[in-house]
């Protein structure tokens, strides 16, 4: 009996960080995609590097926690040109301004795998306030989708200065998705 006990608790710290370490996001699986409308006309994007630190306890949300870091200079249009003026100091200002950063004060169950999270999104050093919805739901092999569609408001980050706020050119607000594939609980990558 004494040495289950002693095992056990040997066993104890390295049970409680494998369960409270946030998932390992799989990148090459996920995707943040945006449509912007100039002059009423879609132009799509995608950002093509980010990070993710998400972690869900469906028995005890209040101890939930998610975090996604983008970085802005990885915007990709398929216009060169175009993704040149995204990052720069108009739009986006990579180069002072590296990432976009979404930070959960609380995840709160809607039901049917539906969440939201309260936060704040750092867009150009600027935070906001923001909840978003997601749904988390479980794929082959313990990964975890997590997919999520919300809609930002441009100027309430700087986003677009200069003649890009003359009405009409650019619309107030971007639709941004989110696909987010996790590894399965305590697997790195």
């Amino acid at each position: 009996m004494r040495n289950r006990l002693l095992v056990s608790l040997l066993l104890l710290p390295w049970c409680i960080d494998l369960n409270a370490a946030p998932r390992v996001l799989i990148p090459e699986k996920s995707q943040i995609d945006f449509v912007v409308k100039e002059m009423g006309v879609p132009v799509t994007g995608q950002f093509n590097k980010f990070e993710a630190a998400i972690e869900i306890d469906l028995a005890q949300l209040p101890k939930s926690s998610a975090k996604l870091r983008i970085d802005v200079g990885s915007l990709d249009t398929g216009n060169p040109e175009a993704d040149k003026i995204a990052t720069d100091g108009d739009w986006l200002d990579s180069a002072h301004a590296q990432y976009a950063v979404f930070t959960s004060a609380s995840i709160s169950a809607l039901g049917s795998n539906r969440y939201q999270a309260q936060g704040t999104l750092r867009i150009r050093n600027i935070d906001r306030p923001i909840a978003i919805e997601f749904t988390s739901v479980d794929q082959p092999g313990g990964q975890t989708m997590i997919e999520s569609q919300f809609e930002i408001n441009r100027t309430e980050f700087g986003i677009g200065g200069g003649v890009w706020n003359e009405k009409g050119v650019v619309a107030e607000q971007i639709p941004v998705r989110v696909k987010l594939l996790l590894a399965p609980l305590g697997q790195s990558r």
